[in-house]
């Protein structure tokens, strides 16, 4: 055997045994086999001041009060009812409050608190002022402004000033009472005066003067009910209706009918050919006339 060719051998044996050595060592040292903790997602922070409770609105201080009394109920908003009370000396209710807005009392009154005027009314003062209100029955609401502090509701025999309320109830009830007595006498003048002028103003739409004509042969019969021509005819009070004879025989105008005779009003007797007779009418009314020669013929004037 060639020692050379083992020795090579050898060494290049060990060369390779070293590489492989480095190789898995290196593979080793580069895996780390350490468990490692999963990754938790961090929340992201931020910064809020702390709040602070908002102060109370005007809205939240006008909350409605409701009385708790079996006496005297009310209601009141946009203020606080410190004391109320009776005034026996001038029937009256006495309401003291704090008002800070605008606001409301409705309130309910008993005979026992008050005793109304003869016709269940009240006289209301705000802080010594009359003041306007409502009432529906014995339920008072009563309107006030911000800052007032008393209310007044008086009944009968309130005096303030040296003037009895009583009295000057009376007296305004008159007031009203005459007033509206006037206003009826002159609306009823006012309808009569529209009435008056449209009537005038009718009447002077009317004619003054008709013409009426007899018919042609109308002294027999067959004309009927055109004898007279027209034979219904409209003329303004005090105006004239002139009866033509166009015929060839004599004929009458007479006011009435066949039936129940002359009504008197007008008669012209007879009316030759060719002749005319002229009447004035001088009342309104309707008016039924007829020839007395010739009872078929009839015919009407209507007077406005």
């Amino acid at each position: 055997m060639n020692m050379a060719g083992v020795d090579k051998f050898g060494v290049i044996f060990t060369v390779a045994f070293v590489a492989a050595m480095i190789v898995i060592m290196g593979t080793f040292l580069q895996v780390d086999n350490t468990p490692t903790a999963p990754s938790v997602a961090v929340p992201s922070q931020t910064y809020s001041p702390p709040t602070t409770a908002p102060a109370p609105s005007v809205t939240q201080q006008a909350a409605p009060q409701t009385s708790s009394s079996e006496n005297l109920k009310y209601i009141i908003r946009g203020a606080i009812v410190e004391s109320i009370s009776q005034d026996e000396h001038h029937n009256a209710v006495k309401i003291i409050m704090d008002s800070r807005l605008d606001g409301q009392l409705t309130i309910t009154l008993t005979s026992d608190s008050v005793t109304p005027f003869d016709d269940g009314a009240y006289f209301v003062t705000v802080d010594g002022e009359e003041v306007d209100f409502t009432q529906v029955g014995k339920k008072l609401t009563i309107d006030f402004m911000a800052n007032s502090q008393k209310i007044m509701i008086f009944g009968e025999g309130y005096k303030s000033g040296g003037h009895d309320k009583d009295a000057e109830h009376e007296a305004m009830m008159a007031n009203k009472a005459a007033a509206a007595d006037k206003a009826a006498a002159d609306k009823a003048a006012a309808d009569k005066a529209a009435a008056d002028k449209a009537a005038a103003d009718k009447a002077a739409a009317l004619p003054m003067s008709v013409s009426v004509e007899n018919a042609t042969g109308s002294s027999s019969p067959g004309c009927e009910p055109y004898c007279f021509i027209p034979n219904n005819v409209t003329v303004a009070v005090g105006g004239t209706v002139s009866f033509v004879n166009s015929d060839t025989a004599p004929h009458t105008s007479t006011s009435g009918s066949p039936s129940d005779g002359p009504s008197g009003v007008w008669d012209s007797s007879l009316v030759m050919p060719g002749a005319t007779y002229d009447t004035t009418i001088s009342s309104a009314g309707t008016y039924d006339y007829f020839c007395m020669v010739h009872p078929w013929m009839t015919g009407t004037v209507i007077a406005k």
